[in-house]
């Protein structure tokens, strides 16, 4: 991508936060990096976890322990679909797709991105455990 185009797809800080060890400044993430960041954000965050933006964020507790079936999947596709449409404007969402790891209590929710300014594809696999970890 060219870079004036990566630029119009703006800059912000580095989640988790760090320094540069080249400049010694606040690290940054831009272009197509800040917006699979901002994916990131508005996917791990619960609604009312933000104090200043309360609303913030897809609400996918109540389906942590609810069987994975088609019907569980639809109403994540549409909450994820929703959310992103709401949060993130840069994008048009093409398609969210699940890959159910039963065993391991693990759905990869992929979804597949347009950047309206671009015209760029894009993609990011978000994993979202609906079983407890443990090693026992």
């Amino acid at each position: 991508m060219e870079k004036a185009k990566e630029a119009f797809l703006g800059t912000g800080i580095r989640h988790p936060f760090r320094i540069s060890p080249s400049t010694g400044k606040t690290s940054m993430i831009e272009g197509v990096d800040n917006i699979k960041q901002s994916i990131r954000a508005i996917l791990s965050t619960k609604p009312g976890e933000r104090l200043y933006h309360s609303d913030f964020g897809i609400d996918l507790s109540d389906l942590l322990f609810e069987n994975t079936d088609e019907g569980t999947l639809k109403e994540m596709e549409k909450r994820i679909s929703d959310g992103l449409m709401k949060y993130q404007s840069m994008i048009i969402v093409d398609s969210v797709d699940f890959e159910v790891k039963s065993s391991a209590g693990l759905v990869n929710i992929q979804i597949e991105f347009t950047i309206r300014s671009t015209n760029t594809r894009g993609n990011y696999v978000y994993p979202f455990y609906i079983q407890e970890a443990n090693q026992f």
